[in-house]
């Protein structure tokens, strides 16, 4: 994982980037802190710094366009499936 992302990004933002890699489904800032178990502000600041490195994209929630949901772009999400299967195949 430390190949995808920016050595020094926060623990939080790194369990975000975790939790994203194995959802299902694009899911909510809500949805997030539920998961992780971190404040709505830490995941609110964490998702803010993704955002801005481009590890995370931003799109609106049907449902609820008040909301956004939250996904690992494209290029990270291969990164991190590489590295998952370089470790598999030790």
């Amino acid at each position: 994982m430390s190949d995808c992302l920016d050595p020094d990004a926060p623990p939080s933002a790194k369990l975000v980037v975790k939790v994203l890699e194995y959802a299902d489904q694009p899911l909510t800032q809500g949805q997030l802190s539920e998961r992780t178990r971190l404040s709505p502000r830490t995941v609110r600041s964490s998702m803010k710094r993704l955002k801005d490195d481009g590890v995370v994209e931003e799109r609106v929630y049907i449902p609820d366009a008040r909301k956004q949901i939250y996904v690992l772009a494209d290029p990270v999400r291969e990164c991190l499936q590489s590295g998952a299967e370089g470790v598999e195949a030790v």
